[in-house]
C-alpha cells in the first residue's frame, strides 16, 4: 500500500469515526471525558464536535415539536442538550413545560427555577408565563407559601396581569380564604372589564380559572356564561364536560356535549369528552371508539386522554376475565 493510500484511509477511518461520534452524542461526552488534554488544537476539535451535536440535537427537537412529539420523547431530546450545555436557560424553560404536561410538577419547578437563575438580568414581560407556571406548580403540589411569593414579585411590576390576578384568587379560594378570594376576583373582573370583555366572555374566564380545583364554583360561572351567550358552543361544551368529569349531573353534560358535537363534529376535545361521559355511563364500548377517535383528531399530546384511554382498556379487559 502506497503512502498515499495509507494517508487516503487514515483519513477515511477518521471521518467514519467522527459521524459516528456526532451520531451517538453519549458516547462522545464519555469519551471525552477520559481523554487528556492536548493542547488548544484538541480543544478545537472537541468543541467543534460539540457544537454539531448541539446543532443536531436543536434540530431534532425543533422537529419533534413540529412533527408532535410526545413531551416524553422532548424531554429526553431536551435532557441531552441540557447535558451537554447546561448553560441553554430557554431549554430549562422548555424542559420545565414539558414536564407540565404530564403533571411532573416537582421537576418542573426545578427545571423552572433553574432557567431563571440563568436567565440574563433584567425584567422581561415574556417571563410573565413562566412565573406564572410556576406558580401553578407549587399549588399543584400545596406549597402556597412559594406560590404566593412569586405572585408578589410579580404583582410589583405587573399589577394589573389577569393571569397573575387569576392565580392569586385560586390561591386564596383552594386555601378557603374566601374572603380574600372574593377581593382578587372582583379586581379581576374589573380589570377584564375595562378590556372590553362582555359578561358572557368574563364568567367564562372565571369558570375556566376554577376549572381545576373547585367544579361546583366552575359550574356556576359556565351556567353564567352560556345563560348569556346561549349559541356558543365553546361555552356550551365547558359547562358539559364540568358536569361529566365530576359526575354532578351526567344526563344534562351528556345531552350538551351531544349539542356541541353536532355543531362541530370533527372537534377532538368535544369527542374526548364525550367518550369520557360514556365512560362513567359504564358504556365502555362507546367511550374506547370516542377515545380513540379523539386520538386521531387531537393535533398535540394530551396526557389526560392518554390516561382515560388507559382506565377504559383496563375496564374493558375486565370484563372479559
Amino acid at each position: 500500500m502506497s503512502s498515499f493510500e495509507a494517508s487516503v484511509r487514515r483519513i477515511t477511518i477518521l471521518f467514519m469515526c467522527a459521524m459516528m461520534l456526532l451520531a451517538v452524542p453519549q458516547r462522545l461526552i464519555s469519551i471525552c471525558k477520559g481523554c487528556p488534554a492536548e493542547g488548544p488544537v484538541a480543544d478545537s476539535i472537541l468543541q467543534q464536535q460539540r457544537d454539531s451535536i448541539l446543532f443536531s440535537l436543536n434540530l431534532e427537537y425543533l422537529n419533534g415539536v413540529n412533527d408532535r412529539k410526545t413531551p416524553f420523547e422532548l424531554i429526553s431530546i431536551i435532557e441531552e442538550i441540557l447535558e451537554i450545555d447546561p448553560d441553554q436557560y430557554n431549554h430549562w424553560f422548555n424542559l420545565g413545560m414539558e414536564n407540565i404536561k404530564i403533571h411532573k410538577y416537582s421537576p418542573a419547578i426545578e427545571a423552572l427555577n433553574r432557567g431563571l437563575e440563568l436567565y440574563p438580568t433584567g425584567d422581561n414581560p415574556t417571563l410573565v408565563q413562566i412565573y406564572v407556571s410556576l406558580s401553578f406548580c407549587y399549588h399543584k403540589i400545596e406549597k402556597h407559601k412559594k406560590e404566593r411569593e412569586i405572585l408578589d414579585v410579580l404583582s410589583i411590576n405587573y399589577p394589573d396581569n389577569p393571569g397573575i390576578i387569576g392565580r392569586y384568587t385560586v390561591c386564596a379560594h383552594s386555601r378557603m380564604r374566601y374572603k380574600e378570594a372574593d377581593f382578587h376576583q372582583k379586581h379581576l373582573i374589573s380589570i377584564l372589564r375595562s378590556r372590553h370583555l362582555n359578561e358572557s366572555d368574563i364568567s367564562f374566564y372565571l369558570g375556566r380559572l376554577y376549572l381545576n380545583t373547585d367544579y361546583l364554583e366552575a359550574e356556576k360561572h359556565f351556567r353564567i356564561a352560556l345563560k348569556y351567550d346561549p349559541d356558543s358552543v365553546e361555552k356550551q361544551a365547558a359547562l358539559a364536560w364540568v358536569l361529566i368529569r365530576n359526575a354532578l349531573k351526567i344526563e344534562e353534560g351528556m345531552a350538551l356535549i351531544e349539542q356541541a358535537i353536532l355543531s362541530d363534529p370533527d372537534n377532538a376535545i368535544y369527542i374526548h369528552q364525550q367518550g369520557y361521559g360514556f365512560y362513567v355511563m359504564g358504556n365502555y364500548e362507546n367511550a374506547i371508539f370516542n377515545l380513540y377517535n379523539a386520538r386521531e383528531l387531537y393535533q398535540q399530546y394530551s396526557f389526560e386522554l392518554n390516561n382515560h384511554i388507559l382506565m377504559v382498556e383496563e375496564a374493558l379487559a375486565s370484563q372479559e376475565e
